[in-house]
């Protein structure tokens, strides 16, 4: 093995690390002397075990010995002494460049062109990782977080961009962005002229495209034009939507029957109402049939909602609706069901399927067209839909995706920074960039908004006629920004070139993958922008108590990584019963009801579930009973029916009743953070959550000033009166709540009264959409009552029922 030596000239002295396999023997230090031949050794000092000195001309007989002497760069003046003396005693050497990190350490690691530069110098990929560890582990983050990184450095080479990375000093697009989803490739498409349309059609569309795009082709290809029943799955704004106006418009024309468009959601409908009302110009009459509000609040829009229209745009209930009263939807030639990978849904999906299943039962010669963004496996979820699968995987526009570690104030510098890059960007279509920051909370909605020039907030707690407004203003490109929740992820569509992740929770719950991919779908439009940008501002160490155990730069990884799930969905035992005997509604005979179950994704065995019916009264065989066929009407499930009929033998008034169903719980304290501030401990901004509560009985209390003790006594003199063991978490809290927020109602105050009320007395708020909805929902809840009542021989307490949903409804 050859014996070689390294050289370097520190301050006073020469670095000597003599190596004989790669590895170092011992550490020598040369100091040197002028003398009038040159310098000379004056010191010789060698440290291996211990430490001693040897005589000069040791070092020399060292240097000679050397296959090969290597100079690192150091200390200009004692090199060029050191080299001197090399030269003096006719020693050969070349330079070398070697890892300072390691040779702080006394390795020897010799690095190229490629190795890792860090503050002008360049270093190992070893000695790089470790300090880009000690740098992440400092900020929190997690293990994906930090090998995320580490395949940066690996590829970039620059251990100051990717701590630069770290502190944002250094956020160029190269080293944020995760990947690109390229667009789709060109793909020959059907030119308009050449599809066989009737002319009405035809003429019609003119006016909006001379071509389809590539999903419409595919679909048109697939059969669509021929009455094919087709899943399309494709991704946000590649063109799903007009596959079913065209397949629906086309049948209306040739007589086959009127179009249902269905979506899952009331602003959805709302809107797909309007675009559809285009076709009214061809004669046709469209109408609406969604959950409208009961609660009466001066004048607001009037939507036709007759079932004889031509064209009708409703909410999966309002359609299931219909069917579970047995009313005749007429004669039905499309079907076109939007959001088809809401089957996955924990709490609708299984109406969802129910419905489907009841409509092929109810319009057997329809043409179904179900709409899904992309999903796993979508040819086994075509199969479970009796439909031929239409797939495009690829976007109009490429979207970007990049990931930034960020926290606290950084954080929002950052969105200001975002924001306004993109408002100052204009496409080459001439569109001003727009941004929809997501976020996992109402407060934050209007914290961030705040913090961001221009942004507006936007949630489903807003009234209707302000969620419009908004989204009539940002369609426009008068509001640059909207900061809003998953309200928007699954609600309208808005035309943003850029997507923000502020966080990557729904609530306290992280996002799943189908969620992720849904939200992120909405960067970029075809027409509108280049190119989608998609920003994940993960905060390391992040984490949610009920959430999954992940922190939030885990998660994003997680996320980006992903693969969407299958849509096989699994009810629980309570919604497979209320789809039973929906299904049984519906179904006039043992043979229906069983095609019916069939058709029905995640229903278990029909056996099981007839009994189950049977013996809670609502089925008898295969036929509802007067109960069951209230309960159907309604939408309860077989615990709800038990719990308002021995609630209602108990001698609890509807309202009781209706509270117990469902009380009111989205109250926030206007105080919170004042409290928290004065007692130096967290206060949950909801009312209704155990810190709050406990500080109620606490002593801490008498430490606040007198205003919020005030608030806080007034409250718990009128609401937290009961005697129950486990108050006060019992659950008299938020009934007593509710019951005193009817009463408001009943006595003729709107929404606005009564948070005004809730207000002043006990320094707590509400948002007036939630409230109305909750109103809403009492009423509904009020009517199933009022029928149950009916059915079970309870006039009194029908009619207060009537006489209460009534009330809430106000004039």
């Amino acid at each position: 093995m050859s014996f070689q030596v390294l050289a370097r000239a520190e301050r006073a002295r020469i670095l000597l690390l003599p190596q004989r396999g790669g590895k170092t023997l011992f550490e020598g230090y040369l100091r040197l002397k002028d003398m009038p031949q040159g310098p000379r050794v004056f010191k010789f000092l060698v440290k291996k075990d211990e430490e001693k000195y040897l005589p000069p001309e040791d070092a020399l007989k060292l240097l000679r010995k050397a296959k090969a002497i290597y100079l690192a760069k150091g200390d200009e003046g004692l090199q060029n002494k050191f080299i001197e003396l090399l030269d003096a005693f006719q020693l050969n050497h070349r330079f070398v460049t070697v890892c300072n990190h390691c040779l702080g350490e006394r390795r020897v690691t010799y690095v190229g062109k490629e190795a890792i530069s860090y503050k002008g110098e360049r270093i190992c990929e070893n000695c790089a990782a470790r300090e880009l560890l000690r740098e992440a582990e400092f900020r929190g983050l997690s293990r994906p977080a930090k090998s995320h990184l580490a395949r940066i450095l690996k590829t970039r080479r620059s251990l100051d961009d990717v701590i630069g990375l770290l502190t944002l000093e250094r956020l160029q697009p190269e080293l944020t962005r995760f990947d690109t989803i390229p667009a789709s490739q060109e793909e020959a498409t059907l030119a308009l002229e050449a599809v066989d349309l009737p002319e009405p059609l035809k003429a019609l569309l003119r006016k909006r495209l001379t071509h389809l795009l590539p999903v419409q082709s595919r679909s048109v290809a697939s059969g669509l034009l021929k009455g094919q029943h087709q899943l399309v799955v494709s991704a946000t704004a590649t063109g799903k939507s007009l596959i079913g106006e065209i397949a629906g418009v086309k049948n209306l024309l040739e007589g086959r029957g009127k179009l249902l468009f269905l979506v899952p959601l009331v602003a959805l409908a709302n809107q797909k109402f309007d675009q559809l009302s285009t076709f009214n110009s061809l004669g046709f009459s469209t109408s609406i049939r969604v959950g409208v509000s009961r609660i009466r609040m001066g004048s607001r829009k009037k939507f036709p909602r007759s079932l004889n229209a031509d064209i009708i745009a409703g909410t999966y209930e309002g359609i299931d609706q219909v069917i579970r009263t047995r009313k005749s939807l007429g004669k039905v030639g499309t079907v076109v069901i939007d959001e088809v990978h809401m089957l996955e849904d924990d709490e609708r999906g299984h109406r969802l399927a129910g419905m489907i299943a009841r409509l092929k039962l109810a319009a057997p010669s329809a043409q179904f067209i179900f709409l899904s963004a992309t999903v796993g496996n979508p040819a086994a979820l075509a199969k479970r839909l009796e439909a031929h699968l239409v797939e495009y995987e690829v976007r109009p526009v490429p979207i970007e995706r990049h990931l930034i570690f960020s926290a606290g104030a950084e954080k929002r510098k950052l969105l200001r920074s975002l924001a306004k890059s993109a408002q100052e960007h204009t496409s080459s279509t001439g569109y001003r960039g727009q941004s929809i920051v997501f976020t996992n909370s109402r407060k934050n909605c209007y914290s961030l908004a705040d913090a961001i020039p221009g942004a507006r907030a936007y949630h489903a707690g807003l009234q209707y006629q302000e969620r419009k407004r908004i989204e009539e203003l940002f369609g426009e490109g008068k509001i640059h920004t909207v900061v809003t929740t998953a309200a928007l992820a699954a609600g309208v569509d808005f035309p943003a070139n850029q997507v923000i992740f502020e966080s990557l929770a729904m609530g306290i719950e992280w996002l799943n993958v189908h969620e992720f991919n849904q939200m992120l779908g909405r960067a970029g439009r075809p027409g509108y922008h280049d190119k989608g940008m998609v920003y994940i501002l993960a905060e390391p160490g992040r984490r949610f108590s009920s959430a999954r155990g992940e922190s939030e730069d885990e998660v994003a990884l997680a996320l980006l990584h992903g693969q969407m799930e299958d849509v096989a969905p699994q009810y629980e035992q309570e919604q497979q019963l209320e789809e039973v005997l929906a299904n049984a509604q519906a179904a006039s005979t043992r043979q229906q009801l069983e095609r019916l179950h069939q058709l029905t994704l995640g229903l278990d065995d029909l056996d099981f579930s007839l009994k189950a019916l049977s013996d809670a009264h609502l089925i008898k065989e295969v036929v509802p009973t007067p109960l069951g066929a209230a309960a159907a009407a309604h939408f309860l499930s077989p615990e709800e029916v038990k719990l308002i009929t021995s609630e209602l033998s108990k001698g609890r008034s509807p309202q009781e009743v209706a509270v117990t169903l469902e009380s009111f719980e989205d109250l926030y304290l206007k105080f919170a953070e004042r409290i928290s501030v004065k007692l130096h401990m967290q206060i949950s901004q909801r009312a209704l959550h155990g810190s709050f509560l406990d500080l109620l009985s606490s002593a801490d209390l008498k430490e606040l000033e007198n205003k919020i003790q005030r608030q806080c006594m007034d409250f718990t003199r009128d609401f937290l009166r009961c005697t129950c063991k486990e108050a006060p978490y019992c659950g008299c809290l938020q009934k007593n709540i509710s019951l005193r927020i009817l009463d408001l109602r009943s006595e003729g105050k709107n929404p606005a009264k009564i948070i005004d009320l809730f207000s002043d007395r006990y320094g707590m708020y509400a948002y007036q959409g939630d409230l109305i909805n909750w109103l809403d929902q009492m009423v509904r809840y009020l009517e199933a009552i009022e029928a149950l009542a009916r059915v079970l021989g309870k006039a009194e307490a029908e009619k207060e029922a009537s006489l209460w949903k009534k009330r809430i409804e106000g004039e």
